[in-house]
C-alpha cells in the first residue's frame, strides 16, 4: 500500500480502504476524466487540421465550430449492431487488448504527486504492453473471414517488432543521462527551462528523442505509418469486421496507445511535469500539494497535447507509406541512429564523470 499513498493523499481516498478498491477507482478516474476527453480533444482537432490541410469544410454542424462531433460519432456507432457474433479468437483479443492496454494507466507518470508505480523497471512497462497489444492485434486479424483482417495482422506484427528495437534503445539513452529508470528519476535529472531538458541537453539525446517519437509511430502504425489499418491497401486491415462498440473499443485502444506514448516521450525527454520558472519547488514549501499536483497534470497534458498535434501535423502532409518502407526504415535508419545516440550518450556521461 505504500507505493499507492501519494495517490490516496490526493484524491483523498481512506487508506483503510481494500487495496483492489483503491486500484480500480484509480484506473477509472483516469481513464474517464484523463484519457477519454483527451481522446475527443485531439479526434476534433485531427479531423480540422485535416480539413484545413486539404481544403475541405470540417465538421461545422454538431456545436459551436463543430466541437461536438466527437460526441455525435460515438452516439451514431453505439448505434449500430455487430454483422456477427463474437468468435473466440474475437474474444481473446478483447481480452488481450483490455489486460496489455489499459493495465498501464497504472504506471502513467501524471505528476510527482500521482505515480502509482514507480520502480526500477516503470519506463520499460509500456515496451511489454505494446508487444502483448500487437499479439492481441493479430489475433483480431485472424479472426476476420477474409484476407484483409490476416494481411493486415501480420503487418502490425512486423510493424510493431521495427519499431520496439530502437525505441527501446533511445530509452536506455534517457536512462543513461538520468541514472535510472525510475519516473521520478527521470523526472528529476531535468530542469524546468527546455534547455534543461534531456532532449535538448546535447545532440545525441535529441536524436534519441527524434528515434522515440518515430519509432512509436512505427510500433503503433500511427499515420503516416498505418498501412495495417490502410482502407485503401488492405480495406481496413484488422479492422475491417469491426461495427459499433467493437469499433469504438479498437479507436480508443489506437488512441491511448498514442496518448501513453506521447505522456512517455514528453517524460522522459521533455522536462516531465516539472512547473517552469521554479513553481514546483515553491509549491510544494508553501504546502499547496493539491494545487501542485493539478497544475503538473495540466502542464503535463498540454505538452502531450502539443506534442500530438505536432505528429499530426507532419502525419497529415505525408503521404502513406508501405509495410516494407516502414520495416526497412525502422531497421535501417532508426536502429543505427538510435544505437549511435547511445553511444554518444554513454560517452558524453563517461566524459563528465571523469571530469
Amino acid at each position: 500500500m505504500s507505493w499507492m499513498s501519494p495517490w490516496i493523499e490526493g484524491i483523498g481516498i481512506l487508506d483503510s480502504a481494500p487495496a483492489w478498491v483503491l486500484a480500480a477507482l484509480s484506473l477509472i478516474v483516469i481513464y474517464i476524466f484523463i484519457v477519454v476527453p483527451c481522446a475527443a480533444l485531439i479526434s476534433y482537432l485531427d479531423r480540422k487540421l485535416t480539413a484545413d490541410f486539404q481544403a475541405r469544410v470540417g465538421p461545422n454542424q454538431a456545436g459551436p465550430a463543430g466541437i461536438f462531433q466527437p460526441l455525435v460519432d460515438g452516439l451514431k456507432l453505439l448505434q449500430k449492431q455487430p454483422r456477427d457474433p463474437v468468435s473466440w479468437r474475437e474474444a481473446a483479443w478483447l481480452s488481450v487488448h483490455t489486460m496489455a492496454l489499459y493495465s498501464t494507466v497504472a504506471v502513467l507518470p501524471l505528476g510527482s504527486a500521482v505515480l502509482l508505480v514507480d520502480t526500477d523497471m516503470s519506463a520499460f512497462l509500456p515496451f511489454w504492453s505494446a508487444l502483448v497489444l500487437a499479439l492481441g492485434t493479430m489475433l483480431l486479424g485472424f479472426s476476420q473471414s477474409g484476407v484483409p483482417g490476416w494481411f493486415g495482422g501480420i503487418r502490425v506484427a512486423a510493424q510493431t517488432l521495427a519499431g520496439a528495437f530502437p525505441a527501446l534503445i533511445a530509452l536506455l539513452c534517457s536512462g543513461v543521462a538520468a541514472g535510472g529508470f525510475r519516473w521520478s528519476l527521470l523526472a528529476a535529472a531535468q530542469g524546468t527551462s527546455p534547455l534543461q531538458w534531456t532532449a535538448f541537453a546535447n545532440p545525441f539525446q535529441f536524436l534519441a528523442f527524434a528515434v522515440f517519437v518515430v519509432s512509436g509511430l512505427v510500433t503503433l502504425g500511427i499515420p503516416p505509418m498505418d498501412a495495417p489499418f490502410s482502407s485503401t491497401d488492405t480495406h481496413g486491415g484488422v479492422s475491417s469486421g469491426l461495427w459499433g462498440r467493437r469499433y469504438i473499443l479498437f479507436r480508443l485502444g489506437r488512441f491511448y496507445g498514442f496518448f501513453l506514448w506521447s505522456v512517455i516521450a514528453v517524460t522522459i525527454f521533455l522536462g516531465a511535469w516539472s512547473l517552469p520558472f521554479g513553481g514546483s519547488d515553491y509549491l510544494r514549501e508553501q504546502g499547496y500539494l493539491r494545487l501542485l499536483q493539478t497544475l503538473e497534470l495540466l502542464w503535463l497534458l498540454l505538452k502531450t497535447l502539443l506534442l500530438m498535434i505536432l505528429v499530426i501535423w507532419a502525419a497529415r502532409v505525408n503521404p502513406r507509406t508501405r509495410v516494407d518502407q516502414v520495416t526497412d526504415f525502422a531497421w535501417t535508419v532508426l536502429s543505427p541512429f538510435a544505437l549511435l545516440a547511445l553511444i554518444g550518450a554513454s560517452v558524453v556521461v563517461a566524459w563528465g564523470y571523469f571530469q
